[in-house]
């Protein structure tokens, strides 16, 4: 779907018990006698200690090449260790689950719903880092495009009560940005989508998160490229979608929760990037870090623009 919003998430809650672990060899996994029998991406297997778990999703926001995309092709299934309807702090609320060292070199590796074990530590921090330090660089005229969240204000006040930056955010939803107003007596903050016509200049624009929330993308960057003086900046960071492992009634308060679909697109850096570049071919490719296995759900490319 990309004419309506859609979720960027998806539920596994534990359906049954596949049986014990005793030794970490795949040759006595419990999970091998029916490998068979659990579809890729609407089944996982959890493994805690020497117990495996099965969880199954019954969500019909994605298309079961979708859910196996997800897991097993970019990596991205979290344990919710929160107990919130509602995730707000991605790298306190979420344990990453990885295929297990157990599955390594077991034949059916590539057919089987697989074997998950949480990983030790925070993946989310230090793939922010990276934003951080590139908006820790900005001067000049900033324009941030679907800012009502807010998240990097620390950084970007700091750099506008310096003088380094005159700093534009711009969001369609007049609650948030009178939320920011209150917040951000420094910013200049404006009631406005990223398609709308617009006469700002800047040197620098930014999609921070808001990227797969843009109704039209390609008139988004047409504006953006339009925007840009020479030699200014695009910065695009956003996530793509995840899986959750919950509780029965951790996932249903979730999808009974106040939250609302605002996600028109679930892309990764590889979609953005192309539509970006036929839609912008003034806009010169600089930074690109994709999601993978071995990352958090979060993404990143720059660009610059040619020309003088």
């Amino acid at each position: 779907m990309s004419d309506q919003p859609r979720s960027n998430s998806f539920h596994y809650t534990v359906d049954g018990v596949a049986g014990a672990l005793a030794h970490p060899r795949w040759e006595l996994c419990p999970v091998r006698p029916t490998a068979a029998s659990w579809p890729r991406g609407r089944a996982v297997f959890l493994r805690r200690g020497a117990r495996v778990g099965r969880l199954s999703t019954d969500s019909r926001d994605f298309t079961d090449a979708e859910l196996a995309a997800v897991v097993h092709g970019r990596g991205q299934l979290y344990l919710d260790a929160s107990g919130k309807p509602a995730l707000d702090d991605f790298a306190r609320d979420l344990v990453k689950l990885q295929r297990s060292p157990v599955c390594d070199g077991c034949p059916q590796r590539e057919a089987c719903a697989g074997m998950f074990e949480p990983v030790a530590g925070d993946v989310f921090t230090p793939d922010d880092a990276r934003v951080r330090e590139v908006l820790s660089g900005l001067a000049g005229d900033v324009v941030d495009v679907g800012c009502g969240e807010g998240p990097y204000g620390d950084i970007l006040a700091a750099r506008a009560l310096a003088g380094a930056l005159r700093y534009v955010g711009l969001d369609p939803d007049a609650g948030r940005i009178a939320g920011l107003r209150a917040r951000w007596p420094w910013a200049d903050l404006r009631v406005a989508s990223a398609e709308d016509p617009t006469d700002l200049r800047a040197d620098h624009a930014l999609v921070l998160r808001s990227w797969n929330h843009l109704r039209n993308p390609v008139r988004a960057t047409e504006t953006f490229a339009e925007m840009l003086r020479p030699g200014g900046t695009l910065t695009v960071v956003d996530n793509v979608a995840f899986g959750l492992v919950r509780g029965r009634r951790e996932a249903l308060a979730a999808e009974r929760g106040p939250a609302v679909f605002e996600h028109f697109r679930n892309d990764g850096a590889a979609e953005a990037h192309a539509l970006i570049a036929r839609a912008a071919p003034s806009l010169a490719l600089v930074e690109r870090r994709d999601v993978s296995p071995a990352t958090s759900n979060q993404w990143l490319l720059r660009y610059a623009r040619e020309g003088t």
